[in-house]
């Protein structure tokens, strides 16, 4: 009988023992967030009254804090200028757009603005949830893989006008190291407004599959709508996204992007495909390559939306670890008139800590 008392004793203070190694394991902690882009272009194009440009693209400022293995918080704040654009649409009796108009409600320079404010909960090590003004990930994948952020914006941002960041909820699962999913409902109206007073809200999702080491894939489907003066217009897309990476040698990357009812006008259709890569010559140095292809599929409103190509090409030095340098060749040119170019030379940087 003392025998098993004094097992049982033991077993006891042993599993104490390992508890309380686990609670002293880990120590709250904090880290600070800065990230900033900027640019100086050369505007080669003919006619160009704006020859040289200097601007800062981005200063993200911010601070991550965990309060354990399972709970942490991140606020940043974004130094820009918050403007607005969109268009005004104006139909005829047959519900056909005859008149548009660009709008824009442009906010001072380098203004403050809380972009990200999230609580994250990891229950286990499979399951993500966050809360709050959050990260969204419909081309963060893209953006991750095509790397230079700071040179020029991916696909969907760019033309889509995605905002990075949104009220709202957005949960992971990770099956397994080759396959994961996740969903979002968020206000759709991005970080820089609250909800409208309609309530609508867009729902997303997508799945990651990486099937191999060296290749990485995901699809994603987004669906928001919107109701004015009593007609509801659904907006949609869809995107398909594949990269290939060997070792830190090269990487090449594609993507297709589809939007039913761009802006919520109805058959404005507009997709587009965007194949980027990189190959790395050194340590320090790597050249990079993008082709951008945007098309109106109805031709709807062709002046504001016009079909395009850009292209991007150039060399990134990275002479210390957080900093970014690049030289590059930016060429636009729209469809319906190949004798209109704009050409740009850009000296970019970046960095981070």
């Amino acid at each position: 009988m003392l025998n098993k008392i004094i097992v049982l004793i033991s077993f006891m203070t042993i599993t104490l023992f390992a508890v309380s190694q686990n609670d002293t394991l880990f120590r709250s902690n904090g880290k600070t967030i800065v990230q900033v882009f900027g640019n100086f272009d050369s505007n080669l194009s003919e006619g160009a009254n704006q020859k040289y440009r200097f601007w800062i693209g981005r200063a993200h400022f911010g601070y991550q804090y965990s309060f354990s293995e399972q709970w942490q918080a991140k606020i940043v704040l974004d130094a820009g200028r918050p403007t607005t654009a969109g268009y005004a649409i104006v139909y005829d009796s047959l519900m056909n757009p005859v008149y548009s108009q660009l709008e824009l409600n442009e906010g001072s320079y380098y203004t403050m603005t809380l972009k990200f404010a999230s609580l994250e909960w990891k229950p286990s090590d499979n399951i993500t949830l966050q809360a709050g003004s959050v990260l969204l990930n419909h081309f963060i994948t893209q953006e991750k893989f095509w790397g230079y952020r700071y040179v020029a914006q991916t696909f969907q941002d760019k033309y889509f006008g995605l905002p990075s960041a949104d009220l709202g909820f957005i949960g992971y699962y990770k099956v397994n190291k080759k396959f994961g999913f996740d969903f979002s409902l968020t206000n759709g109206e991005g970080f820089r407004s609250d909800q409208d007073w309609l309530g609508s809200v867009k729902i997303a999702s997508g799945i990651d599959f990486n099937p191999f080491k060296f290749l990485q894939t995901r699809i994603y489907y987004e669906y928001f709508k919107q109701n004015s003066g009593g007609s509801i217009t659904e907006q949609q897309m869809f995107s398909a996204f594949a990269g290939y990476r060997f070792k830190n040698k090269f990487r090449i990357g594609a993507e297709y992007n589809y939007r039913l009812n761009n802006l919520f006008v109805k058959n404005l259709d507009i997709d587009g495909v965007s194949v980027f890569g990189s190959f790395t010559i050194s340590k320090k140095f790597e050249y990079f390559l993008r082709y951008d292809y945007l098309r109106n599929i109805n031709n709807l409103i062709p002046e504001a939306f016009p079909a395009r190509e850009t292209v991007i090409t150039g060399f990134q030095f990275s002479p210390v670890k957080g900093v970014n340098l690049a030289l590059n060749y930016q060429v636009n040119k729209l469809i319906a008139d190949y004798q209109k170019f704009s050409h740009h030379v850009l000296f970019s940087f970046e960095y981070k800590f």
